[in-house]
């Protein structure tokens, strides 16, 4: 009778209880802490008559949160690509204004750029665009600006661009746009220069231009690789939207600054405002997480 070769590995089973519970014990201890700890803060909630009280004046708030990280989330990305491809360019004048952009806003801390877009920038364009005593303004632009803005078309014509007429909102997304234009085009510029050079070479052998070789061939494989970088700004977005609070933006940060001033219940529209966040960031972070761990296998896979 032949015996079994003990250097031969028993089949693996189709599911490891052992092997489970020790991975979820060991990587994942944190998150069933924080599940547990999400529950008790629910229950306090639907129990407490102040703790229901504070949620329905901040949970509102999540929306305006939500839309200026969106729209500043994008804005950022065409302008962090666009200052990333400059500052690899090889025209001496396009690369130092780039490098100027990134290091400027990069060196300047979020809560000054937010006060001097609120109280500067917009106040200097508007006067650009509706004109002053000595600057004669731009009429058709003052024009188109006050129909976006939601002026009654009916006195348009009879009325100037003012800048109270700016939404905080407007002036709050072109901040945190162009404060992380910056960021993200360095993480755009490392995602490129990750790439050989040979593919940029083999592009060019084929034909291509250096538009065409950037746009079919770098970019696509630059932009993969930079996705969780991508998404952990997102991220740090979504979280340093509660500067915007500064500007009586009225997100979920000011609306709890508001409710604890009001009624003196700090503990309450706190404990509600870090509720909020850290479950929106903690959900995105497993997001990241996910990601991440699917790039890896698709690369292993190639």
């Amino acid at each position: 009778m032949a015996q079994m070769n003990p250097e031969i590995a028993a089949p693996k089973p189709f599911f490891d209880g052992r092997s489970l519970t020790r991975n979820i014990i060991q990587r994942r201890s944190w998150f069933i802490a924080f599940i547990l700890i999400d529950i008790f803060v629910l229950y306090s909630i639907a129990n407490n008559q102040e703790l229901i009280e504070a949620w329905d004046y901040i949970v509102v708030g999540i929306g305006v949160t939500v839309q200026i990280t969106i729209l500043s989330f994008v804005i950022s990305i065409i302008v962090g690509l666009i200052v990333a491809l400059g500052r690899i360019s090889k025209n001496i004048i396009i690369y130092n204004i780039s490098t100027l952009y990134v290091e400027l806003f990069r060196g300047l801390p979020l809560l000054v750029i937010i006060l001097i877009f609120a109280f500067v920038v917009t106040p200097a364009l508007v006067d650009l665009i509706a004109g002053t005593e000595t600057l004669p303004g731009i009429p058709f632009l003052d024009n188109i600006i006050q129909n976006i803005v939601g002026i009654d078309p009916a006195v348009i014509e009879t009325t100037t661009l003012r800048a109270r007429d700016i939404n905080p909102v407007v002036r709050i997304v072109f901040a945190f746009a162009v404060t992380y234009g910056a960021f993200m085009s360095e993480v755009f510029r490392a995602g490129i220069e990750s790439i050989g050079r040979g593919q940029m070479e083999a592009a060019r052998s084929l034909g291509m231009n250096y538009v065409e070789a950037m746009r079919h061939v770098i970019l696509p494989q630059a932009i993969r690789n930079v996705l969780p970088a991508l998404a952990n700004n997102f991220i740090l977005l979504l979280k340093d939207t509660s500067l915007a609070s500064v500007v009586a933006v009225p997100e979920i940060s000011h609306l709890t600054r508001q409710y604890a001033s009001n009624r003196f219940r700090y503990p309450e529209g706190l404990l509600i405002l870090s509720f909020i966040y850290a479950n929106v960031t903690i959900l995105m972070s497993l997001g990241v997480i996910y990601l991440e761990h699917k790039l890896q296998q698709d690369k292993h896979d190639d």
